[in-house]
């Protein structure tokens, strides 16, 4: 067994609960050597005995542990007076550390100034030397490092919560052009295969159903090709390109044109995803509501930059199946483009549709 599977990783619970074991141990040995008086003696376990019921209200009553605190702060002042000598500014230390770390601004502000009245309070009143004032600056930048380190585990915190965020967005819109691609030419071919069987033409709609199941499958293909991008695998854009022109023209009987000229650099992984993607939903477009359309594929680099143009000739009106989907399309690709600092455009063109996508060589 190697030495690092035998030793346990540390973690900021394990330090926290060396750093409270130690203060404790601190404490009670400064304290007990040698014992002060009575009335001391009672002030500072009365002190410690609410600090450590203060924090353990912290979790489910922060009111009532900020005031359970706020009594251990005048138990350490009473033992200060009483026996200056004692290790009482420990427990001031420790309450004002709690309080940065699992209060809010305002009361964990109150029991910094209350500790640090206390500090100074006992060290002038006790005529202690002068020095002991440090104890104030010390336990403000301690209060400032805490609540540092506080706001430091936030903003990873909801750093990681836009990460997650943003990966479920990236998620869910390969999802939907894969579904949004795959079941719209499916439907094509069903309901083409449902009015055949109307007319009794049973062997043509058998060679229908016979493409849909293809495209099915050619579904589920997608789907791992999809998992496979995730994982960080992207696809070549002209191969990509060209599949797709080739299912147009076989799903709708349309001409698909594509032009891809020679660039000066291969487009980045997340810029080869975002134009095929882009081609996809826009082809789904076409068929969806400029029926028999033909259209037309350019994808270019030059200047630094590339630039993918859909466009469809218009098309004789929306095909009988343009209210599927939920209208996510454009929004999808825009928001791709956006993630990785291109830019989409998407409207009327001539007599069709145009969808341009654009953005810059450099990842």
């Amino acid at each position: 067994m190697s030495l690092s599977r035998a030793l346990p990783t540390l973690t900021n619970t394990h330090v926290r609960t060396a750093v409270q074991a130690a203060l404790l141990v601190w404490f009670v040995h400064g304290l007990l050597t040698p014992p002060p008086g009575a009335p001391a003696l009672a002030c500072a376990l009365a002190g410690l005995a609410l600090t450590v019921l203060g924090a353990a209200l912290l979790d489910g009553r922060p009111r009532a542990g900020a005031w359970t605190l706020g009594a251990a702060l005048v138990a350490a002042g009473a033992t200060g007076l009483l026996a200056p000598a004692t290790p009482w500014v420990v427990l001031v230390f420790t309450v004002c550390g709690f309080a940065a770390a699992r209060l809010g601004a305002l009361p964990a502000g109150s029991l910094l100034a209350a500790g640090s009245a206390a500090a100074a309070a006992v060290t002038l009143l006790r005529s202690r030397d002068p020095v002991e004032l440090w104890n104030v600056v010390g336990l403000c930048g301690m209060f400032a490092y805490v609540r540092a380190g506080r706001s430091r585990r936030a903003a990873a915190e909801s750093e990681r919560q836009r990460a997650l965020l943003a990966e479920r967005a990236h998620v869910a819109r390969e999802v939907h052009d894969i579904l949004a691609h795959s079941l719209s030419a499916q439907v094509i071919h069903l309901e083409s295969a449902r009015l055949t069987l109307a007319a009794g033409r049973y062997e043509e709609a058998g060679v229908l159903v016979e493409r849909a199941r293809a495209l099915a499958k050619g579904g589920l293909e997608e789907t791992r090709r999809a998992v496979a991008v995730l994982r960080g695998d992207a696809p070549a854009p002209r191969e990509a390109l060209a599949a797709l022109a080739e299912e147009y023209r076989r799903t709708t009987g349309a001409g698909c044109a594509l032009t891809v000229a020679a660039g000066p650099l291969p487009l980045p992984p997340e810029a080869a995803l975002a134009v095929v993607r882009t081609a996809q939903e826009a082809l789904t477009n076409a068929r969806k509501h400029a029926a028999g359309a033909d259209v037309e594929m350019t994808l270019s680099c030059a200047g630094g930059r590339y630039e993918l143009c859909v466009t469809d000739s218009g098309g004789a009106g929306p095909a009988p199946h343009a209210a599927t989907g939920g209208g996510y399309g454009l929004v999808g690709m825009a928001e791709r483009a956006e993630l990785i600092g291109a830019s989409l455009d998407a409207g009327p063109y001539g007599p069709g549709f145009r969808v341009r996508l654009e953005g810059p060589l450099a990842p």
